[in-house]
């Protein structure tokens, strides 16, 4: 829970480096919550659709589905959690890459992937070629982007800052003997 505070507290702080741990118990613990939110937001509609089915009926009435879940305050909630959470998503994600060399700028490449997989999913039925080339390098920028997520932090410094693990640091002792 740590890490998660320590991202919320860095909320738009996009220098320096963030650790593995530091970004992997952030994702997690923000998807738990996430899922949460949706389940919460999910349980009415999921007793709409079994109250029909015990009742017998075909074909739910959309229009009840819709005002059920507008009248949920999971929605909002979710909403609002998502749109506080993105600064500090990006934030993480370009600390991250920067403990590994990386510029934050590929942070763009890493959310044009995400898109790509959503643009995918709307473009599935009319054109199969792009549908296919599309959701292929959506797949491969996330492949990519795990790979960058999960590798471990330059050693020592780097062009963005110590190591957060203290790993390959210079002393104080070796920093005052060479000014």
């Amino acid at each position: 829970m740590k890490w998660f505070f320590k991202c919320l507290k860095q909320y738009a702080d996009f220098s320096g480096r963030a650790r593995r741990k530091e970004y992997w118990w952030f994702t997690v613990i923000n998807f738990i919550i996430m899922m949460a939110l949706m389940i919460g937001f999910c349980i009415p509609l999921i007793k709409i659709g079994y109250n029909s089915a015990v009742a017998g009926v075909d074909d739910f009435d959309e229009m009840e589905i819709m005002l059920t879940a507008m009248k949920s305050p999971f929605l909002y909630i979710y909403l609002i959690y998502y749109l506080a959470i993105i600064i500090p998503s990006l934030a993480v994600m370009v600390r991250r890459l920067h403990d590994i060399g990386k510029s934050g700028f590929w942070a763009f490449f890493i959310c044009g992937g995400s898109l790509l997989g959503t643009i995918s999913s709307y473009i599935q039925g009319t054109n199969t070629v792009a549908y296919i080339l599309i959701a292929l390098a959506g797949f491969v920028i996330c492949i990519i982007s795990l790979v960058w997520m999960f590798t471990n932090s330059d050693y020592g410094p780097n062009q963005y800052g110590p190591n957060p693990k203290g790993e390959g640091n210079p002393t104080e002792e070796q920093t005052t003997l060479t000014e």
